[in-house]
C-alpha cells in the first residue's frame, strides 16, 4: 500500500469521519435499501481530522454518532469518507 503525498485538512468547523459500514439489502426492485428505511437511523464513525474552528470536545480517533444525512461524501484513494460540521455530531463515544 502506498503513501498518500497529500494530507486532507477540513478548514473551519468541518470534521473528516470515516464512517463505519451500514447494513444494507437489496430490495426486490435491485434497489439498495437498509433494513430500516422507516425508522430514525443515526450513523457512525472515525474522526480523521478536525478544522480549525471546531469548539466541540472531538479529537482524532474519536468514535462519534451523527445523523445518518448528515455532511459531504469523499472518495479519496478508495476510501470512503465524509465532511461532516461539527453541529452534526450528535455524541462521542466512549468505551466503558
Amino acid at each position: 500500500m502506498s503513501k498518500s503525498k497529500y494530507t486532507i485538512i477540513p478548514l473551519g468547523k468541518q470534521v473528516l469521519v470515516e464512517p463505519e459500514g451500514e447494513d444494507v439489502r437489496l430490495s426486490e426492485t435491485g434497489l439498495y435499501k437498509p433494513d430500516t428505511v422507516e425508522q430514525e437511523r443515526k450513523a457512525i464513525g472515525t474522526v480523521i481530522a478536525i478544522g480549525n474552528e471546531v469548539k466541540k470536545q472531538i479529537k482524532v480517533k474519536d468514535k462519534i454518532i451523527y445523523g445518518v444525512y448528515a455532511g459531504d461524501p469523499l472518495n479519496y484513494e478508495n476510501k470512503e469518507y465524509k465532511f461532516i460540521d461539527e453541529d452534526s455530531i450528535l455524541a462521542i463515544l466512549k468505551e466503558k
